[in-house]
């Protein structure tokens, strides 16, 4: 009986270890983001320089290929339109849709999960914008990937 009930407290420990492993992962490493997030409604653009904005929407809660997706979107985008950057007339955005603020973006664009979206903005207004589904369907080859998301924000600048 002692042999029971020293597994089952061992047991315990480890679960309890896991969960505040998860919980320091998720919220005791800070707010550092790609960029801060946009404090402005769909429609209207965060800065009016930026021409094309490419919005990453997440959760609070993130799983591996979540956080995968914003990893491999950021280094497609930075990788291939370094001085669109870097004028700003290509911005990255990470938005937490769990952030009450940012709630309204599931409605803009009909978010159903994580996702990549790709907006155009003229005169500060929003004129088109396309959710890069594929981008699920793509997680297992960068080789793939990469190139789906430029070719995505590309189409975008062109018009912009």
């Amino acid at each position: 009986m002692n042999g029971k009930k020293l597994l089952t407290g061992i047991l315990l420990l480890v679960v309890i270890a896991s969960l505040g492993v998860l919980v320091y992962k998720e919220f005791g490493r800070g707010t550092a983001a790609v960029l801060p997030e946009p404090s402005t409604r769909a429609g209207e653009s965060p800065d009016p320089e930026t021409r094309v904005v490419a919005y990453y929407f997440h959760g609070r809660v993130r799983c591996v290929s979540c956080v995968k997706i914003e990893s491999l979107s950021g280094k497609a985008i930075r990788e291939r339109f370094p001085e669109e950057l870097r004028t700003g007339r290509l911005a990255f955005r990470e938005v937490n849709i769990d952030d009450p603020e940012n709630h309204h973006f599931i409605d803009d664009y009909g978010l159903s999960s994580q996702s990549l979206v790709v907006v155009e903005y003229r005169d500060g207004r929003q004129v088109r914008w396309r959710n890069l589904e594929k981008v699920w369907v793509l997680l297992g080859s960068e080789k793939e990937f990469l190139p789906y998301v430029q070719e995505g924000v590309s189409s975008y600048l062109k018009g912009a």
